[in-house]
């Protein structure tokens, strides 16, 4: 008998988590885009001083359609 995996994401929704490399000019500059995109349905955390992550939450894209 094979027993099947617990589902990765058992609550059906998933974020996008983007890390960025602050020693990069370009990734500060896309860092900056994307979190005036995301600024109402993300957050950002930092890691240290060099990086940070951007966490754009589940479902954020559709609500921006409405």
């Amino acid at each position: 008998m094979t027993l099947a995996p617990d589902p990765l994401y058992p609550t059906g929704k998933t974020d996008i988590w983007v890390l960025f490399d602050l020693r990069d000019r370009s990734a500060v500059e896309s860092l900056h885009l994307l979190r005036g995109f995301f600024q109402q349905f993300g957050d950002l955390e930092f890691i240290d001083k060099d990086h940070a992550i951007l966490v754009a939450w589940a479902g954020g894209a559709r609500r921006l359609e409405a």
